[in-house]
């Protein structure tokens, strides 16, 4: 049964996806809005983040056989904080190096931390996670990719 802090940060940062997604631009006339995708996946990471959040509350409510409600953090919750965490140093990275190297860096770190321990599964992910995403969004949905302030891979390869 998941409990309610992971609820709870699913909560949170599915609304600060939403807030995120409703800050991309609006398209140009006849285009599609680029923050479509980012937007729906935003309100499902919402509505999941509170479905697991009533049902924690709810399993909680009939073991106790009482109404209160307590926070009590349980052994996943360092690996949600250390997820959160991850997720704003992913994000800020990808603003001064693009999108491809920090993907490549933080999908083995993300699967690692949900208990893949393969070194070839890990390697692997490095290398096909931004390049499935990179054909997804940028090649098939037409969105450009952000480009490093610092470094950015796709200007470092075509020279």
């Amino acid at each position: 049964m998941s409990s309610t802090g992971e609820g709870v940060v699913t909560l949170i940062i599915g609304a600060a996806a939403i807030l995120g997604a409703s800050l991309v631009p609006p398209p140009p006339e006849g285009e599609t809005w680029a923050g479509v995708l980012p937007m729906g996946a935003a309100i499902c990471l919402t509505l999941t983040g509170a479905l697991i959040t009533w049902s924690s509350f709810r399993s909680r409510m009939v073991e106790t056989g009482s109404s209160s409600i307590t926070f009590m953090p349980d052994k996943s919750f360092p690996k949600i904080l250390m997820l959160v965490i991850l997720a704003v140093l992913y994000h800020q990275s990808v603003l001064r190096f693009g999108y491809e190297l920090p993907t490549a860096i933080t999908a083995p770190v993300v699967l690692w931390l949900f208990g893949v321990r393969n070194k070839f599964g890990l390697a692997l992910s490095a290398i096909l996670y931004p390049l499935i995403f990179h054909i997804l969004f940028f090649k098939l949905l037409g969105v450009f990719p952000p480009f490093g302030t610092v470094f950015d891979l796709i200007d470092f390869l075509r020279g």
